[in-house]
C-alpha cells in the first residue's frame, strides 16, 4: 500500500516567531477564515487579505489588495472571493463575488457587489453556491456567477458541489451528510455510519471529518474508508490532487497524496 506523509505545520500560533524574508509572520494574522489546497501550495483567506502559507513561521501576501477574504474558491479559472474592503481598498461593501485570474494580483467585480457577503462560498466550473451572511440566503448560480438563484435560509454548515456533475451537490447538517441532484431545490440525507463535521470533494476524492478522524470515499459518499484518527478534533479539511490539509487545533496537517498510510510527523 501507498503511505501519505503528514506534515505538522503550526498555524495561528499565539507567540509571535520573526518572518523570513520570503514572508509576513503569520502570527500577525487576527483571523484566517478559509483554507484551500491549490497543488502543493495552502491558500489562506484572512482578515487582513489573501495569503499563501510557507511554513510554521511565515505567509506571504499574495494579493496586493487588501480585503477581509470571508469567503473562498479556487478553480482552475483563478479565485473566487466575497468579503468586505479594507483600508485604502476601493471595493464596494460587501464586495460580492469577485474575481482574480493572476493569483490574487488583481480583482475584478462578478456579481452582487454592494449586496452578498458569502461566508460560504463553493464553486465547480460555471456552478456556485454561496451562503450570504447578511440574509442567510442559500444561494445558487449556474452562470459563472451572472444570475443568482435563492434556496431559502442556508441551513448548511459546509457545502462540496460534486466535481462532475451538473448541479449535484452534497451539504452538511446536524452531522447528516444531505445530496441534492437539483442544486438543493430539494435534498434527502445520505446513510453514513458516522457524524460529518465538513466535507470536501475533487475528482475521484471526498472526504469527510468526523470527529478526530477523517474519511474517504471514491463513489460519491456510496461507502466510506477511514483514512486516520488525528490527536483533536478536526477544523477544516481541504484538498488537491497532491495533498490533503487539514487544521487541528489551530495547526495545519498536510498530506502528500504520493503515499496512502498516513505517518504523523510531530514539529521539531
Amino acid at each position: 500500500m501507498k503511505r501519505i506523509t503528514f506534515v505538522l505545520l503550526a498555524f495561528l500560533i499565539a507567540s509571535v516567531h520573526s518572518a523570513s524574508a520570503a514572508g509576513e509572520n503569520i502570527g500577525s494574522l487576527s483571523h484566517i477564515h478559509s483554507v484551500r489546497a491549490l497543488g502543493n501550495q495552502i491558500i489562506l483567506g484572512t482578515h487582513e487579505g489573501l495569503f499563501e502559507y510557507l511554513n510554521e513561521k511565515s505567509v506571504k501576501r499574495i494579493s496586493p489588495e487588501r480585503f477581509d477574504v470571508m469567503g473562498l474558491a479556487i478553480s482552475a479559472k483563478g479565485f473566487y472571493a466575497s468579503g468586505h474592503p479594507g483600508a485604502g481598498s476601493k471595493l464596494k461593501d460587501p464586495v460580492g463575488l469577485i474575481f482574480s485570474s493572476d493569483s490574487g494580483q488583481s480583482w475584478k467585480s462578478l456579481a452582487l457587489t454592494g449586496i452578498v457577503d458569502f461566508h460560504i462560498l463553493e464553486t465547480n466550473g460555471k456552478e456556485f453556491y454561496g451562503a450570504d451572511s447578511g440574509s442567510g440566503q442559500l444561494m445558487y448560480s449556474s452562470n459563472s456567477g451572472k444570475s443568482w438563484a435563492k434556496r431559502g435560509l442556508n441551513p448548511f454548515t459546509d457545502i462540496a458541489p460534486d466535481p462532475k456533475i451538473r448541479a449535484s451537490v452534497l451539504g452538511v447538517k446536524d452531522g447528516k451528510v444531505f445530496r441534492s441532484l437539483n442544486a438543493f431545490k430539494s435534498s434527502s440525507v445520505i446513510k453514513t455510519t458516522f457524524e460529518v463535521d465538513s466535507i470536501d470533494w475533487i475528482e475521484g476524492s471526498l472526504i469527510a471529518s468526523s470527529g478526530k478522524v477523517l474519511y474517504e470515499s471514491t463513489n460519491a459518499g456510496t461507502s466510506w474508508k477511514k483514512l486516520i484518527t488525528l490527536p483533536a478534533p478536526i477544523g477544516t479539511i481541504t484538498q488537491s490532487s497532491s495533498m490533503i490539509a487539514v487544521v487541528m487545533n489551530g495547526v495545519i496537517y498536510s498530506a502528500s497524496r504520493s503515499n496512502l498510510e498516513f505517518i504523523k510527523h510531530q514539529k521539531k
